[in-house]
């Protein structure tokens, strides 16, 4: 790209010059040819009225011939060559001067113009005035030897500065390819340099909204996939020990495991199902939350996981003056981590209580676990690699809480997590319908 830029600059250069160059060449020249024929008519006018007299033709003056590139002669009235350097002889020249004319020609090679010479009315004679070419060919190779280095000059300059402007052009598209490059390879965090040219920053920020949505997108896949794995890492090993169990028991009836295996199918693919519209930001129906069926299918789910432990699941909802619009998908998600995470780390009685707050409804999961000490500031945060899955389920929970517009704490030591959610303002709801 970069040569046709510089053979595009060059050309135009060139195209130029041969446009305004050439015609201003050859109009020079021919100023300078008229500048000498024009000079040499009055040097020959002069030289006749110099010889001429009442007493006849004169001599020419001493210093008429000092130039030796210029010749000037006088001719009586029957072309007889007087005084000067010329043809003895008359020629056309001077015979259209004897007959009152003035003219101009080719005499031996040289440039002539012959002028009559009068006494009153009457030519007396003429002169014959001659120059050597000398006198035209040099102004004339200078001219064009001036012309021919102002254009290699103009073609020069015009050279350096398309062999500039390519780089300037071409180095903002050459990052921009690196970039691309880069982009396909994987690096989405790769970002372009402003270029100070309209069109290539458009292209910029074009590419650079672009590395951000694959990014994003990269990011939100890869969260899915270790939110599912961790989501779906209980319910499958509950699944796993219904069979095993089934199985292991002679006595017991095989088409009842079949139903409760089937169950627990049934919740891993509302599982799976809530964390894809939650990974894609599918909107809810903005429909109300109903607690009570919500806090009723997270007991069913936990209660055998926490029975076979030895530790008993509890519920508690109060009377609630509203309702919340969050996703039923996140909140159902946000209480399966913190049962998940009662049932791993936590001891005995697992508490589920719903409560009324302040333009809120909290919900509380609190178990006799250890004491989390330093207000589980790490506890939230999201942390890679492991195939353990450790410090992945609360930074979910917290982030689909955000999601909804509500909060997730460790309100408590014991430990006890709150879940916030936001309820309409008085203002806000609906009068019921009559």
């Amino acid at each position: 790209m970069r040569r046709r830029i510089i053979r595009l600059s060059t050309a135009v250069t060139a195209v130029a010059i041969l446009l305004f160059g050439l015609p201003l060449a050859i109009g020079l020249t021919r100023y300078f040819i008229s500048e000498q024929h024009r000079s040499l008519h009055d040097a020959a006018a002069g030289i006749a009225v110099a010889v001429s007299g009442d007493q006849g033709l004169r001599q020419l003056p001493t210093d008429a011939n000092a130039e030796a590139a210029r010749q000037f002669a006088v001719y009586d009235p029957i072309g007889t060559k007087i005084a000067g350097d010329a043809p003895a002889a008359s020629g056309p020249l001077v015979d259209a001067a004897l007959r009152g004319g003035v003219v101009d020609g080719q005499v031996d090679g040289r440039y002539a113009v012959a002028v009559p010479v009068t006494d009153g009315n009457t030519v007396v004679g003429a002169v014959l005035a001659t120059q050597s070419d000398a006198l035209l060919s040099t102004p004339v190779a200078v001219t064009w030897i001036a012309m021919t280095a102002l254009a290699l000059m103009a073609l020069i300059v015009s050279w350096l500065l398309g062999r500039r402007q390519a780089r300037v052009l071409t180095r903002p598209l050459e990052d921009l390819a690196g970039v691309a490059e880069r982009l396909g390879d994987g690096d989405f965090g790769v970002r372009t340099v402003p270029a100070g040219m309209t069109e290539i920053d458009s292209l910029n920020r074009s590419i650079n909204r672009t590395a951000v949505r694959l990014g994003e997108l990269l990011d939100r896949e890869r969260t899915y996939t270790a939110d599912a794995s961790h989501q779906l890492r209980t319910p499958l090993t509950g699944l796993r020990f219904q069979l095993e169990a089934a199985l292991e028991d002679s006595t017991t009836d095989p088409r009842q495991a079949i139903r409760d295996a089937l169950v627990t199918t049934d919740r891993l693919e509302a599982t799976i199902t809530d964390l894809l519209a939650l990974a894609r930001d599918t909107p809810s129906t903005g429909e109300p939350l109903d607690i009570d069926s919500l806090v009723r299918d997270v007991h069913e789910r936990w209660r055998g996981a926490l029975a076979q432990q030895g530790r008993p699941v509890q519920t508690v909802v109060a009377r609630l003056d509203g309702a919340s619009r969050a996703s039923a998908a996140a909140v159902s998600q946000i209480l399966d981590v913190l049962l998940d995470n009662a049932c791993r780390h936590g001891d005995g009685e697992v508490l589920v209580t719903v409560r009324d707050a302040i333009d809120t409804i909290a919900i509380d999961v609190t178990n006799q676990g250890p004491i989390i000490a330093g207000g589980g500031r790490e506890l939230f945060r999201r942390r890679t690699g492991g195939s353990t899955g450790h410090g992945i389920g609360l930074a979910l929970a917290r982030s689909l809480a955000h999601a909804e517009g509500g909060r997730l704490t460790l309100s408590a030591d014991t430990p006890t997590f709150t879940l916030l959610l936001p309820a309409p303002k008085e203002s806000d709801r609906k009068p019921a319908l009559k």
